[in-house]
């Protein structure tokens, strides 16, 4: 299925037309990303190593297609940060297709979506030819999320195809809705950073609990 919203936003000069959002100046509106992260237990620390130990075995045969890295990546990481038990409602799959035009080809994508409680999401992009890197499809994604019901002022999104991860913030407490989105956290062996991935996707369910207990 292709939403109707995501075949008009091909860039973010579509979504601020389409939306009339804004992105926020504010290096602090983020702060999520680096404020009251807890620190790992063992086993979630155990957890993570298996994760990535499994993703560099699949990975050496090159970038992961279809349903793999839903398999390998994120259905094992929203267990080891609770979303896969109460009080979160996961509904999937949702399909959005992702066309990017290069110079070399058209690459058709494909995003996996699992709803998380309404006002965070993870998006896992794929593609069945070459990888679509993730910052290229963020204002598609952004578009979906907009588009989408929700309850309270903030929604946010965890983006990733497998190499890298993005997460996304959309902030609608004032009139004109700002939004922003963080640097790609990587997966690569050379520089792995899933546990902190876990830490952020951590973060974000409980500001979202919070916010919708208030």
């Amino acid at each position: 299925m292709t939403l109707a919203v995501t075949d008009r936003i091909k860039s973010f000069k579509d979504l601020l037309l389409s939306f009339k959002i804004e992105k926020t100046t504010n290096p602090a509106f983020f702060s999520e990303l680096s404020e009251g992260l807890q620190e790992l237990s063992p086993e979630e620390k155990t957890g993570v190593g298996k994760i990535k130990k499994r993703f560099d075995y699949h990975r050496e045969d090159g970038f992961l297609l279809e349903g793999t890295v839903n398999l390998l990546v994120v259905s094992p990481l929203l267990e080891l940060a609770g979303f896969l038990d109460e009080p979160y409602q996961i509904r999937s799959p949702f399909g959005i297709e992702i066309v990017i035009n290069d110079t070399i080809e058209t690459l058709r994508g494909f995003i996996d979506t699992l709803v998380v409680n309404d006002n965070l999401w993870v998006l896992s992009l794929e593609s069945k030819r070459s990888a679509i890197p993730v910052g290229v499809a963020l204002p598609q994604l952004f578009a979906y999320m907009l588009a989408q019901p929700r309850q309270g002022d903030l929604a946010f999104g965890i983006a990733t195809n497998g190499d890298e991860f993005i997460f996304l913030k959309l902030d609608f407490s004032a009139e004109q809705p700002t939004y922003d989105f963080s640097r790609a956290y990587s997966l690569l062996p050379t520089n792995h950073e899933l546990g902190q991935v876990l830490k952020i996707l951590k973060r974000l369910g409980s500001v979202v609990m919070e916010a919708q207990e208030d």
